[in-house]
């Protein structure tokens, strides 16, 4: 099994400093949104990075089942375990620079608010492929982006969770489960920050700081962090650089993917067969999300 990120742990001293320094100055610094969305649409490929994240009872024995399968089919990946600790750590160390985003993730204290955040600070910093652990793959990550897509500058692949067969008054989202993304994507930075406003005003709203914030006062996970955040996110940003609402229509009931620009978007099939009612049958399904839902409780999370 391979082995869990690893960090120096800063000193005793260094990590009272990051944190007076993060206290008092964490709105100073400029976001994603404005530095980066209009400028870097173009960049390195996607990288054959392979990102997990346990909780503190660490992984089920079917979680490591599913995990051992999806490494025998991408041996060329390289794999990271995170767990609480080192997911704590990456974020210190990569996002120094934006000390807002290091205290908001420090110190939420909803498991799953965390455990959202972290995949988009894992795939901005790195890139690679996120994968719940309750996720097994059906077939290899080099068949995520197909053969007419692979010489196309793909920033971001993503598939929809809910998309046919829902009839026409629901609301569209990308699965979360499975988020495939090079270093720096642009849409991702959107969706970072936004979480970080998000985050702040829920705060402000309650008269509490972040550590304060319970399950209770955040609302619905799904919207604050979780695959509407996501979608509204990558939305947003391609609508900023292309000046223009994004077409629906052209990204719905998608039966082959769709590039807008350099978002890939894979129909609902690819990442979430289950979810979606293909009458007239459908293609092949990618990975398979298992709903584990370890989630889905009072503390929003293991304990």
């Amino acid at each position: 099994m391979p082995g869990t990120f690893t960090k120096c742990s800063t000193t005793s001293i260094v990590l009272l400093t990051t944190i007076f320094f993060i206290l008092y100055n964490y709105t100073q610094t400029e976001p994603y949104t404005r530095t980066q969305t209009q400028t870097q649409k173009h960049g390195p490929s996607i990288p054959p990075k392979l990102w997990y994240k346990t909780g503190p009872k660490g992984l089920s024995d079917q979680s490591e089942i599913w995990l051992r399968e999806c490494l025998h089919k991408n041996p060329l990946h390289d794999t990271q375990i995170l767990t609480d600790e080192t997911g704590d750590e990456y974020v210190s160390y990569h996002y120094a620079h934006r000390p807002d985003i290091v205290y908001t993730y420090l110190a939420l204290q909803i498991p799953i608010l965390k455990a959202d955040f972290l995949r988009y600070l894992l795939l901005f910093a790195e890139g690679g492929v996120w994968s719940d652990l309750d996720v097994s793959c059906e077939m290899p990550i080099a068949e995520y982006i197909p053969k007419e897509y692979q010489r196309a500058d793909v920033g971001l692949v993503v598939g929809w969770e809910f998309d046919v067969g829902w009839g026409d008054n629901f609301i569209r989202q990308f699965a979360s489960w499975t988020i495939m993304a090079r270093a720096g994507c642009v849409h991702l930075g959107v969706v970072i920050d936004e979480i970080v406003a998000a985050v702040r005003d829920k705060g402000l709203l309650f008269g509490v700081g972040v550590d304060g914030l319970t399950i209770e006062m955040v609302g619905d996970i799904i919207d604050l962090t979780g695959p509407r955040r996501l979608t509204g996110g990558v939305l947003r940003s391609l609508e900023m650089i292309r000046g223009e609402v994004v077409d629906m229509e052209s990204i719905s009931k998608l039966m082959e993917p769709a590039l807008v620009e350099d978002v890939l978007i894979l129909p609902g099939f690819a990442f979430a067969a289950s979810s979606n009612n293909y009458v007239n049958g459908s293609g092949v399904a990618l990975v398979t999300h298992h709903y584990a839902g370890s989630w889905k409780n009072h503390h929003g999370g293991e304990m």
